[in-house]
């Protein structure tokens, strides 16, 4: 469990250095629109899989950390027993829901490797593979399900949240 937790926090410190690259390609693309204008398509592109990027891999160190946004105001006033069901439901519905995400998303990741999909919106003048990406969803999606296990095997042992 505490390697899983470990883990996820390496992917985070790394992944978080992308925020740095999201902010220098979303400044390009609006001195690109205002100063030359003219929008960059690559910078929107490029913005949209940080974005991903960052959001997805980033999942897992959130669930971690309990950084989800939540209704804490009825949450805390409930007795302690019904917070740790109704905790033990709720990592049972994300490591539910993760598992389905990898089960459905790996067959399609592997389908677009194959074939080296590409993203031929703009025609063939910018054509950026895509296959990549969709493994993206895959590995963050497989991460929050062993971080979801990790918390709820941590959960009922120690028989709280």
């Amino acid at each position: 469990m505490d390697l899983v937790s470990k883990f996820n926090t390496i992917v985070a410190h790394l992944v978080k250095y992308a925020t740095l690259a999201l902010t220098v390609t979303v400044v390009y693309g609006v001195l690109a629109r205002y100063l030359f204008g003219r929008a960059d398509a690559r910078a929107f592109f490029f913005s949209v899989w940080l974005y991903g990027t960052l959001f997805v891999l980033g999942g897992a160190y959130t669930l971690l950390e309990g950084g989800h946004v939540s209704v804490d105001v009825v949450f805390n006033k409930l007795p302690r027993r019904v917070r740790y069901v109704l905790e033990l439901v709720a990592l049972a519905i994300i490591a539910v829901g993760s598992a389905l995400l990898v089960w459905v998303g790996v067959p399609i990741a592997w389908r677009s490797f194959l074939i080296w999909e590409v993203d031929s919106s703009l025609g063939i003048i910018f054509a950026p593979p895509i296959w990549w990406y969709k493994w993206v969803a895959v590995i963050g999606s497989a991460l929050i399900f062993a971080q979801a296990i990790a918390l709820l095997v941590k959960a009922i042992l120690k028989k709280e949240v």
